[in-house]
């Protein structure tokens, strides 16, 4: 697993000085008790072309100046003032972000499993028991469930659930630490923003992240 200090689970809000001609610029809050963050407690949250950029406000609790990755420009598009973002990264390395308006969810990327994702949605993993090393196996899904509907998909599948399309590049896998799902969702009846959503869970499946320390050596993990 990766330490605490290389990982964060921030929340931000969409304002009206967010948007700018070329990129969003948003302040990240912290969500976790421990002081140790990879970029530290409020970093600046940056959509800039395909990536987000996050940059430590201060030296106090932040393990690396920055810290970066390839996501796409879904947020770009359907982002708004008021709107809540959440962006983490897990102790297995998945980075997973969601955009919420008024508690509903309007997209999610990544490692969505354990981030919001607005009033009745879940995201769990199969099959039950499986995450259990020993009894580990070789086929495992993605169960969505709002309400009663269900839907069960693998990789590289595509679906539609409770008004939203999805799409799963790559299911978890077991191990030590394993491997975190990535995922894209996005409302239905916007097929840009569902090919940008599409588009972004491929780029953070295959793109690495990329630190850069306090004394301005880069590394990409």
């Amino acid at each position: 697993m990766i330490h605490p200090s290389g990982t964060f689970d921030y929340e931000a809000e969409f304002t009206s000085d967010s948007f700018r001609p070329d990129e969003l610029v948003l302040r990240g809050h912290n969500r976790r008790s421990s002081r140790e963050c990879l970029v530290g407690q409020n970093p600046k949250i940056r959509f800039w072309k395909d990536r987000i950029i996050l940059v430590a406000s201060t030296m106090d609790g932040a393990s690396s100046r920055n810290t970066s990755f390839f996501i796409g420009d879904a947020a770009q598009q359907v982002a708004r003032p008021d709107d809540q973002l959440y962006v983490s990264r897990t102790g297995a390395g998945g980075i997973g972000m969601s955009v919420l308006r008024q508690q509903e969810l309007v997209l999610a990327i990544g490692a969505i499993a354990r981030l919001p994702l607005g009033k009745g949605i879940e995201v769990r993993g199969g099959p039950a028991g499986s995450h259990d090393p020993e009894r580990v196996s070789k086929e495992t899904w993605l169960e969505f469930r709002a309400g009663e509907e269900q839907l069960i998909l693998h990789d590289r599948e595509v679906g539609t659930f409770a008004n939203y399309d999805i799409y799963v590049e790559r299911c978890w896998e077991c191990g030590t630490p394993g491997v975190d799902e990535c995922v894209a969702m996005s409302l239905s009846g916007d097929d840009r923003v569902r090919r940008a959503a599409m588009r972004g869970a491929i780029l953070l499946a295959a793109g690495p992240l990329k630190i850069t320390s306090w004394d301005c050596t880069e590394e990409f993990v």
